[in-house]
């Protein structure tokens, strides 16, 4: 039987990456931020899940407004790196694991969720732009990414979402290996809410 034992949630603004990448870790601005990670990354270093979940959203880097899924589910070994339009980053591409990925999605649409099935499914900045903070850029934990509609009417409430978490508990426990694994929930409101774009700042 596998096991949830935490969860973390993180912004995942691309200026992140931009810092990452141009080694501001120390700046001034930015070291603040990136001290924040490191306590998280010594929990994940000592506990050393099989698993990181990640929920997060794409950002038209594998889904477009033609067909945008409320919930899609990446199944495969492998999850490539999205090229967001500058060139991909500096790192190998995610591995993925394929028959805890086929065992989520076989639990969740018995618990009357229908994600749509990717068995290739690119990640952007929701995913990257934290993600080196957290691991060892080989990537030696396998990742399973759900992302989520957040930019396409109709959204899925919040109430869903919570039903979301619950069934991904269930599905974890369902498992038939025991494994150990770290829910990651990347985001935020810092478009949506830019004060002087809309206004809420004088």
């Amino acid at each position: 039987m596998g096991r949830i034992i935490g969860g973390i949630g993180t912004s995942h603004a691309p200026s992140i990456a931009n810092a990452y990448d141009k080694k501001l870790q120390q700046d001034p601005l930015w070291a603040p931020l990136f001290e924040g990670y490191v306590p998280v990354r010594r929990w994940l270093d000592a506990e050393r899940p099989d698993v990181l979940i990640i929920v997060y959203n794409d950002h038209m880097n594998r889904f477009f407004f033609d067909a945008y899924p409320t919930f899609a589910l990446g199944v495969g070994e492998i999850h490539p790196q999205a090229d967001e339009g500058w060139g991909k980053r500096d790192f190998p591409d995610l591995p993925g694991d394929s028959h805890l990925g086929w065992h989520i999605a076989r639990s969740l649409v018995a618990d009357e969720f229908d994600p749509t099935i990717c068995q290739e499914m690119a990640v952007d900045h929701g995913t990257l732009s934290v993600l080196p903070m957290l691991s060892d850029t080989s990537w030696p934990t396998p990742v399973i990414p759900i992302a989520v509609n957040v930019i396409q009417h109709p959204l899925p409430t919040a109430r869903r979402l919570y039903k979301l978490g619950l069934a991904l508990e269930r599905a974890v426990e369902s498992y038939e290996q025991d494994i150990r694994a770290v829910v990651i929930g990347t985001g935020g409101l810092s478009h949506q809410l830019h004060g002087e774009r809309f206004g809420l700042v004088n």
